[in-house]
């Protein structure tokens, strides 16, 4: 049992662990390997397709919930995932990678044991192999856009696989092994090589319940000697596929780092049999394309490159799925001009166009339109990417170099969007229900249906307002406003409940009526 509790989980999601159960392969070159023998069955494209998608639950009769709730319940589309092509080839990759890496690695056959412990002494700085050390584990790279989904994909990929298989007989004999088919890990933000082997003993510790992390690390050990601990882990329980995320964080380390890391992880490959998949964004391009890419010419699978989706069919096919997922009352078919708006101003990017389509509908909610439109979808992309601003330009443009030099894309803050709905509905909700009082009051003053029909059709509620300026104030509301700017479009003459009915009067919605009279600013109208 792991006694050191003082190490914290580098394990966000584990997988399963199960007891071993064999089935036939079908492939001749996988038989009678109880590594190959214990993985589920091979997936066709369909059978891929069936397991990764998610759907969340969704009902027809939610979009006639309350606001409160919907704005909940907008949220799901963020658990939703549309296998598309790409996912498929990286599962075929995935599955083609992990059994192949095992073929040279029968525990059953006596050369695994007896060429064990010089595969690892190669790894010393002095180690030089005696014999031949066959390896058919190879590894590749993917680089893509932070947001494309790199990551949410090859979780679900890896779940397709239980993560630890605990082996106690075979065939009638005793065989006793936890075998480890995946492990994921960050690389460190100082892309130190000695932080990668200490971050693998507390993740193989917290699956397995071992205690590696404190029988490695006793003392101050070089880098040196725990690559050759980390090796014989890896060896022990026969990792199928080791894969690093966040590897442009080795643009941090310190001069000549980055070489011996990518140096180390094509020592797992070719002599350690583990093969070893990459995983970054654009910044770490020139570094994988020129060092590691030179070192693995003779790898099976290929590198990948990540891209946006593109506006062609494969879009049209994730924008379908996604607007199943409407909470408004008024639910529309997406047609062309949505498609390419929300692309327009996400450029493709799957987490930003997931995350717009969902404020957007947290707007038309908010704003009482109950319905997305083009005209939204763009409001609220320019609410919320102001910080990505640069990496789309340069995705319009194509400027792979500028691209290379952008940090990673900073997250769209759902929560302070969902923040300002609720409040807005709030208040919109308080004054609608104060509204039949505010009209039988207002009508002693003014006939209001004479004055609207009077207002020429292009006028807008600021000027209806305006023009009735001597209206009595019925619910006055003092508010206390930090910018002076915008205090001055603010008319105390004018109650919110007079607002609100006036813009009803001209079909516009409560929300669009306090903005245009400065009542509801955006939150950063407030910053000092």
């Amino acid at each position: 049992m792991n006694t050191n509790n003082s190490v914290p989980s580098l394990l966000v999601s584990k997988g399963e662990i199960v007891s071993a159960s064999y089935n036939d392969p079908i492939i001749a070159s996988y038989r009678d390997n109880p590594l190959i023998e214990a993985l589920p069955p091979i997936l066709s494209e369909e059978e891929a397709m069936i397991h990764l998608s998610i759907y969340p639950r969704y009902s027809e009769e939610e979009r006639s919930l309350p606001n409160h709730l919907r704005l909940h319940l907008v949220q799901n589309a963020l658990q939703f995932i549309e296998p598309l092509p790409i996912h498929l080839d990286l599962e075929q990759r995935f599955s083609r990678m992990i059994r192949a890496g095992y073929q040279a690695r029968n525990p059953l056959t006596a050369d695994f044991w007896r060429n064990f412990q010089e595969r690892i002494d190669v790894l010393r700085p002095e180690g030089v192999a005696k014999i031949h050390l066959r390896s058919t584990a190879t590894g590749f790279t993917i680089i893509g856009i932070s947001g494309i989904g790199k990551t949410t994909a090859i979780e679900a990929i890896l779940r397709l696989y239980p993560q630890v298989i605990i082996h106690s007989h075979y065939r009638d004999r005793n065989f006793t092994l936890k075998q480890i088919v995946w492990l994921k890990l960050d690389c460190p933000f100082d892309g130190s090589i000695k932080g990668l082997c200490l971050n693998f003993f507390q993740a193989v510790d917290d699956l397995l319940e071992t205690e590696y992390y404190t029988k490695y690390t006793r003392g101050k050990q070089t880098v040196d000697e725990l690559i050759p601990y980390m090796a014989r882990v890896a060896s022990l329980h026969c990792i199928g596929v080791l894969v690093i995320d966040e590897i442009q964080h080795l643009n941090e380390a310190k001069s000549g780092g980055y070489r011996k890391m990518l140096n180390f992880f094509v020592q797992l490959v070719n002599t350690i049999g583990i093969p070893v998949v990459l995983v970054g964004t654009y910044k770490a391009m020139s570094i994988l394309s020129g060092e590691f890419r030179q070192t693995r010419r003779g790898t099976g699978q290929g590198d990948l490159v990540w891209d946006r989706m593109a506006e062609d069919e494969v879009w049209e096919l994730f924008i379908e799925s996604l607007w199943r997922y409407q909470y408004v009352k008024k639910p529309c078919v997406p047609n062309s001009d949505l498609s390419h708006a929300l692309y327009e101003v996400t450029q493709g990017i799957t987490d930003f166009a997931v995350k717009v389509y969902m404020l957007a509908q947290i707007r038309a909610i908010a704003t009482g339109k109950e319905i997305i439109t083009a005209s939204i979808i763009r409001s609220v992309a320019k609410d919320s990417l102001r910080m990505a601003q640069p990496i789309l330009i340069a995705l319009k443009t194509g400027d792979l170099r500028l691209l290379q030099g952008i940090e990673d894309i900073h997250p769209i803050d759902i929560n302070t969007f969902l923040e300002e709905a609720k409040a807005s509905t709030k208040i919109v909700g308080k004054i609608n229900s104060s509204l039949t009082i505010s009209k039988n009051r207002l009508h002693h003053d003014i006939d209001f249906d004479a004055e609207v029909q009077n207002v020429d059709s292009n006028s807008s509620v600021r000027d209806l307002v305006e023009k009735n300026q001597s209206i009595p104030n019925v619910n006055k509301i003092d508010t206390k406003q930090k910018s002076k700017q915008n205090s001055k479009k603010i008319n105390n003459n004018t109650s919110l409940m007079e607002i609100v009915y006036l813009g009803k009067k001209q079909g516009i919605a409560a929300y669009e009526s306090l903005k245009l009279k400065g009542y509801i600013l955006h939150s950063d109208e407030y910053f000092l």
